[in-house]
């Protein structure tokens, strides 16, 4: 592997602002896509995008001017397309060797779109993708896969199962996991809690989208 090059991708969607407390707990350096409008939410943060994805239908002119101006790789899309920008820049990172990204931004608006970005975790790539929230981080664990997560960050955890029933072992948790396979569509995995400094959720069979619930200040 490169040593200069980032050991992951950061993805900047659109929607609601970025929290201060969600930057505060990325890690740098990485490299830097902004889907569409996400470019007017990275040049707010103080972020400089590496790469900006999309059909440019939402972005302002302002930003896309000053993205230009600086030489940043715009890759546009019609708007008339079978993905959306999110989409995009995930496919963007991936085929640019990244194993692992995070996304930020992506809330707000259209509860379709929030349903969707979600979804877009577990699409099957060669990368693994975790969302990041003011109020939660969003993981996806497939088969053979397992995360950990901290108390400190926050007490709750839900597990949900995505598409076929998910058999789970689990680590920390008040209510364990392993035996009994979660089903799609069932709320049993709903607001479990961490009761060790780590909790760890392995997944041998299917697959799960993990929501990590933020202290809240």
């Amino acid at each position: 592997m490169d040593a200069t090059k980032p050991q992951r991708a950061l993805i900047i969607a659109g929607g609601n602002p970025v929290k201060p407390v969600v930057l505060e707990q990325l890690d740098d350096p990485a490299f830097v896509i902004a889907a569409d409008s996400g470019l007017d939410e990275a040049f707010r943060v103080g972020l400089e995008p590496d790469l900006v994805v999309g059909d440019m239908d939402s972005v302002s002119t302002d930003a896309l001017q000053r993205a230009e101006n600086r030489g940043i790789t715009i890759e546009r899309h019609p708007v008339a397309k079978d993905a959306t920008d999110l989409e995009l820049a995930i496919d963007a990172a991936a085929a640019a060797g990244y194993e692992r990204a995070t996304i930020i931004g992506g809330t707000g608006g259209r509860m379709a779109h929030t349903l969707a970005n979600a979804l877009l975790l577990l699409k099957e790539r060669s990368i693994d993708l975790d969302w990041r929230t003011s109020r939660a981080t969003i993981t996806a664990i497939r088969e053979g896969g397992s995360n950990a997560y901290r108390r400190a960050d926050g007490p709750l955890l839900s597990v949900l199962a995505v598409g076929r029933p998910a058999k789970c072992e689990s680590e920390g948790l008040r209510w364990q996991l392993t035996g009994r396979p979660l089903e799609p569509g069932s709320t049993r995995g709903i607001s479990n809690e961490i009761v060790t400094d780590v909790a760890r959720v392995s997944v041998m069979g299917g697959q799960v989208l993990t929501v990590h619930e933020r202290n809240q200040e």
